[in-house]
Formats: structure tokens, C-alpha cells, sequence
């Protein structure tokens, strides 16, 4: 049976996931319905960053179901899998947004550079994902969830490195910048989505690099909250 931690973990991993899909269905319908084509590309994201606690999530509901967890003992590393498989288009997406707003000019040539990194990070965690990753079982089935992290100094850790270091500067800096450059209300524009693109990759990286315990429902709450302060950049 789940302790108190592994009912945290759960429940906010599927609060995580629920709003985001929700968030971002929510974020196509109003591009669909303003014209607002880059709230697409902001659902889209949402979407997918939701969707990277979809290993977690689904782990939860198999505990819930039938008392044990989806993989234990961890050998195939299906839970680090099913929720790293979603950073690659969720980092994509980003970053269509940030060049499209700041480098149009360039935006393909950025996004082709990060579909390819994009690729080999997919290949690395499907091909040898107790690289990327450093997995632990629980004390017993069905106790905790299954908890895994990211292998820092791997070659996956090192990609997932730079695409969140890739966000905080093009989005978090740059949009810091125009908006010291602009004002009224394309300056609180610009300021809402540095801090959504800084609260993605701050409280994205807390999470991958160490392990939940209580602090679990900040970390997860701040990663909600850059999806609506992304949205209120964006929304015309």
C-alpha cells in the first residue's frame, strides 16, 4: 500500500498531467477561435510537458489497481521512458515559439538543429534509457512509486542540459530583454513569458535531478503555473 509520500508523488504527478492536457486543449480551442496561431504551438507544449509525468502517473494508477507497481524490480526503465519521451516535442515547440517571436528570420535553421539533437536524445533513452537515467525501486511493491532521475554527465543528461539551458536563454533572457525594450503592455507580455519559459526549465530541472519527497507539490505547482503565465503572454 502507497505511504504518504507515494500518495504526493501520485497526486500531484496526476494533477501534472491532467491540467496540462487540459491546459493545452484548452490553449488550441482559443487559438482556433482568435486566430491566434502560436497559442497552437503554446497548447502543443503544453501538452507534451504535461505528458512527461505520464510514466509517473501511470505507475500511480497501476499501484491503485493492483497494488504493485507497473515494473518492479525496474528493468526496463518503462516508467523514465514514458515520461522522457515527451521532453523532446515539448522542447521543439518551445523553441518555435521563442525564435518565431524573436529570431523569425532564423527560426528553421534553430528548430532543424534541435529536431536533430531532439532525435538522438529519443534514440538514447529507447536504446539504453539506465544510462540516461538513474532508477530506484521502492522498499517494496506498491510502497512507493518508482523513482528514477537523470544521469547528469550522460550523454542524454548533457542534451536535456542544453535544451533547458537553450529555453532559459532564448525565452527566459531574450524575452527579458524586449521587455525592457518595449513597454505598456507588450512589456508585461514579454516579462510573462520569461518567467513561464524560467519556471518550465527551473522547476523541470528540480525535478529531474533530485529525487521527491515533500517538497514534490511546490516543484509541481511552479511547473504548472509557467503553462498560464506563458498563456498570458501569448494571448492576444
Amino acid at each position: 500500500m502507497l505511504d504518504f509520500l507515494g500518495w504526493i508523488d501520485g497526486i500531484t504527478a496526476s494533477g501534472v498531467v491532467i491540467f496540462g492536457v487540459v491546459f493545452g486543449l484548452f490553449f488550441i480551442y482559443k487559438a482556433r477561435k482568435t486566430k491566434a496561431k502560436i497559442l497552437n504551438y503554446l497548447g502543443l507544449a503544453n501538452l507534451f510537458a504535461g505528458l512527461m509525468y505520464l510514466g509517473v502517473f501511470l505507475d500511480f494508477l497501476f499501484v491503485l489497481v493492483t497494488t504493485i507497481n507497473m515494473e518492479y524490480p525496474i528493468t526496463y526503465g518503462i516508467v523514465g521512458i514514458l515520461s522522457y519521451i515527451w521532453l523532446a516535442p515539448a522542447i521543439i515547440t518551445a523553441i518555435y515559439i521563442g525564435a518565431e517571436l524573436l529570431i523569425p528570420k532564423a527560426k528553421w535553421y534553430v528548430v532543424i538543429i534541435f529536431i536533430i539533437l531532439s532525435i538522438i536524445f529519443e534514440i538514447l533513452i529507447f536504446t539504453d534509457p539506465f544510462s540516461a537515467f538513474k532508477f530506484q525501486d521502492p522498499p517494496s511493491p506498491g510502497q512507493l512509486l518508482s523513482n528514477y532521475s537523470v544521469q547528469t554527465f550522460s550523454i542524454a543528461g548533457i542534451l536535456m542540459a542544453i535544451f533547458l539551458l537553450t529555453i532559459i536563454v532564448l525565452l527566459g533572457v531574450g524575452f527579458l530583454v524586449k521587455g525592457f525594450q518595449s513597454s505598456g503592455i507588450l512589456r508585461t507580455k514579454f516579462f510573462l513569458l520569461s518567467m513561464g519559459s524560467i519556471f518550465f526549465c527551473g522547476f523541470g530541472l528540480i525535478e529531474g535531478l533530485f529525487e521527491p519527497d515533500i517538497w514534490v507539490i511546490f516543484v509541481r505547482i511552479g511547473y504548472l503555473t509557467s503553462f498560464w503565465l506563458m498563456y498570458y503572454g501569448l494571448k492576444t
